[in-house]
């Protein structure tokens, strides 16, 4: 049976998640340099925008921090820095919740970013291969392409299919969900891909007036 002190632990860690996950790291760049990154641009505030108005250095610093974002509760959990016992179901429901944040961030009424950089953290930390597939996909489809747009889109279907890939290779997809494990390392089991798919609907979901542009022949397009 659970402790009063993990259930505290556990709630609190989500919160801490949500609460980390919604720094606007684009956002604060932005006012660094007086600009307003919702104002400029496609007036988002993650690292494609940023980019765009501040220049290239902080399209990769704000990547970098929002993909931490993600990350970060996810690793501490994952590889045993924080006990198993203050996890609530998974530590990708940490990363999921640090999306949460990311596109509902509290310090700006709700209204963030597109969950590709945090995202991409969360599914990183647990399973850095599926990190290194995303990339690839990612820079591969916008080089040729152009469209950053399509390629986080793409880079979320690859992520889907690993996924699905290493957790059956694995064959841990079906190991319990409701049972802390005994190795140091978390399985990559049915919580873990249940969570991966939640991020990457909230990224399809937060992409829906680039695919509409995208249909149209109407995305603006990168110069690299």
């Amino acid at each position: 049976m659970p402790t009063a002190l993990n259930i505290v632990m556990k709630i609190l860690f989500v919160l801490l998640a949500y609460l980390f996950g919604a720094i606007p790291w684009g956002f604060i760049f932005g006012k660094m340099h007086g600009i307003d990154l919702r104002e400029h641009g496609s007036k988002n505030i993650g690292a494609t925008n940023a980019g765009r108005v501040l220049g290239k250095k902080y399209a990769i610093l704000v990547y970098i921090l929002d993909a931490i974002k993600g990350a970060l509760f996810v690793a501490l959990f994952r590889y045993g820095a924080l006990p198993h016992e203050w996890c609530l179901l998974s530590p990708m429901l940490y990363g999921f919740v640090a999306v949460i944040g990311h596109t509902f961030p509290i310090y700006l009424k709700f209204k963030g970013g597109k969950a590709v950089s945090c995202g991409s953290g969360a599914a990183g930390a647990y399973c850095f291969w599926i990190l290194i597939i995303a990339l690839l996909t990612f820079f591969i489809v916008t080089k040729i392409s152009k469209f950053v747009s399509l390629g986080s889109l793409c880079a979320a279907v690859t992520t889907f299919i690993s996924t699905l890939i290493f957790s059956i290779a694995t064959g841990d997809i079906m190991k319990s969900l409701f049972e802390v494990p005994e190795s140091k390392f978390w399985p990559l089991n049915l919580w873990y891909v249940i969570f991966t798919v939640l991020i990457i609907l909230i990224v399809a979901i937060r992409h829906k007036s680039n695919i509409v542009r995208l249909s149209k022949k109407e995305e603006n397009k990168v110069s690299w």
